[in-house]
């Protein structure tokens, strides 16, 4: 806290709300029209998936599971997830729409990746929510015959956050509701403090090269035991610090990736690793994806 800051003198309370900095990525959207036999074989990738039929109806696999779906029906798929489409279900054409987006933010990544929900479709306020974004993009992305340009891009980005909105409604209203005992102020205060570290960790290594020392070097600057610091952390976070800082790294490895005058080597070197192939097996072992290949993904999606 700055001490000579005037907006502190005379105040009498106050709380700082958190940072909020979160990059929605989407990409692979596409609009297709299929005949009675067109079918898509099982497959995998590294994305998040939204997919909704707009004319007739599909059969599709996902995980172990057979969906139905009918007009205007969504099915979500997590990242990871084996998926398939047999195609339409009955004997005539059929028309969707697919898209797969990441989300590099922390807490909502969590949730949107344990939800247990595949099928959409209902009328609840948050799916219906889902479906008016969804309709938005469709129209000013894919089927709108408006040759403005900038405005159609202009829609498509407000309903993307339509979307992220949406999305973030859905998965609060299928969280449990929390637990009658609370995080102490304490343990809430060290979980920030331990996060704010690994946050400037990241950075540093960004600038120096060097990326900070773990938990353990975390806990020594706080005056705490590494296995307090990892208990307090899990409670309010939901994962260990060392999970976290993965996922600080693999966030930043994206958006550094996404930079085109930047080498691999250079957004190894950034993120305080030495050796580049150390950095390329693990960014493969978090996405799926080597370097190149997820900044070739995100430079030219493919429609799959």
């Amino acid at each position: 806290m700055i001490s000579n800051d005037p907006a502190f003198h005379n105040s009498i309370d106050g709380q700082m709300s958190p940072d909020i900095q979160a990059a929605f990525h989407i990409f692979a959207a596409h609009w297709r029209k299929v005949n009675p036999d067109w079918q898509y074989p099982v497959h995998t990738h590294p994305m998040f998936e939204i997919n909704v039929v707009l004319q007739g109806e599909q059969q599709m696999t996902v995980g172990n599971k057979s969906f139905i779906q009918k007009s205007g029906d969504i099915l979500f798929i997590r990242p990871g997830v084996e998926h398939s489409s047999l195609g339409s279900n009955a004997d005539c054409d059929m028309t969707y729409y697919c898209l797969h987006f990441d989300i590099d933010d922390l807490i909502l990544r969590r949730a949107l990746l344990t939800a247990d929900a595949v099928s959409l479709s209902g009328n609840t306020p948050e799916l219906l929510a889902i479906r008016s974004a969804l309709d938005v993009i469709i129209n000013s992305s894919i089927l709108s015959e408006s040759k403005d340009t900038h405005r159609n891009r202009l829609i498509t980005l407000h309903a993307s956050l339509q979307l992220l909105t949406a999305l973030s409604g859905w998965v609060l209203s299928e969280m449990p509701l929390p637990a009658d005992t609370e995080a102490t102020e304490n343990i809430v205060a060290l979980a920030n403090a331990i996060e704010g570290l690994l946050q400037e960790s990241v950075i540093t290594a960004a600038v120096t090269g060097e990326r900070g020392g773990g938990i353990e070097d975390i806990a020594a600057k706080l005056g705490y035991s590494t296995t307090h610091c990892n208990r307090a952390f899990h409670q309010i976070y939901g994962m260990s610090p060392r999970q976290y800082l993965s996922r600080l790294i693999i966030r930043h490895a994206k958006l550094l990736l996404m930079d085109n005058n930047l080498s691999v080597e250079s957004v190894a070197h950034r993120l305080g690793y030495r050796d580049v192939s150390h950095f390329s097996k693990q960014f493969k072992r978090w996405t799926g994806l080597p370097p190149m290949g997820y900044r070739r993904l995100t430079a030219n999606p493919c429609t799959v």
